[in-house]
């Protein structure tokens, strides 16, 4: 039995994960703001420990981290999935919601960093996964305050691979496409591919048991954004741009 440590838990894909793996037998701690949804989560399973707080409180994160190491032992995957979107026009730019996506998407998984760091160093062993997207490998549109946060989360595990899995650590990224979720709810174009949260659940437990570094899916939709990655920019603009409703001139 395993102790799952995740951000992000009241819904959509944290939601979908903490119970798969409450239903596999292993232990959870579930991480989000709302705790109601978070006592839903975890009713009549005993290793379940609901850790009602903001990811972007330090302070408040490293104290339920230290919480839930009292009460279900070292934490032996951590999956860091906390995140916000609000889709954005950008000609008319609001710097504090930018911030705002910073400080979820970006610091909301940083500030979770030296409590699980030191814990799973202390152990010589642990993993850690964190939930970046596919809108971090190149601009997508109306997601110009959601998709540096999630480009940075990338450079952010590939700089503590070199530091940590020498160490034990077996670090992961995951890049989902169009997830059905609370947050994609809100996007007024096609989303291509689009899957439940359950089975983007699926896609992370089955690839956190294999040896490669980046977990990407749905697998097609997937291929065809690496393939856009070196598109000469013109015609990049040019296709997403005819595809998702904003053609380019």
């Amino acid at each position: 039995m395993s102790h799952y440590f995740i951000t992000g838990a009241s819904s959509g894909i944290g939601a979908a994960l903490a119970k798969k793996c409450l239903a596999a037998g292993n232990s959870v701690t579930a991480v989000a703001r709302r705790a109601d949804r978070l006592a839903a989560l975890g009713e009549g399973h005993d290793g379940f420990h609901a850790a009602a707080c903001d990811v972007t409180d330090a302070a408040a994160l490293a104290k339920s981290i230290r919480k839930s190491i009292a009460k279900l032992g070292g934490i032996d995957c951590a999956i860091l999935n906390a995140g916000m979107y609000e889709p954005q026009d950008s000609t008319a730019i609001d710097p504090s919601i930018y911030a705002r996506h910073m400080d979820v998407n970006y610091m909301g998984v940083v500030n979770a960093l030296p409590s699980i760091v030191d814990n799973m160093l202390e152990s010589g062993r642990g993993q850690l996964a964190i939930v970046s997207s596919v809108a971090g490998w190149r601009g997508l549109p109306r997601a110009a305050a959601y998709g540096p946060t999630k480009a940075a989360l990338i450079s952010l595990a590939e700089s503590m691979t070199f530091d940590l899995a020498p160490r034990g650590i077996d670090i992961k990224v995951i890049c989902p496409g169009f997830v059905d979720t609370e947050s994609t709810a809100v996007n007024d174009y096609e989303m291509p591919h689009l899957i439940s949260a359950e089975t983007a659940a699926d896609e992370i437990l089955a690839g956190l048991k294999t040896d490669r570094f980046l977990i990407k899916f749905p697998r097609k939709f997937a291929r065809s954004m690496n393939m856009l990655r070196w598109l000469p920019d013109r015609t990049y603009f040019r296709l997403v741009g005819a595809r998702t409703g904003f053609p380019q001139r």
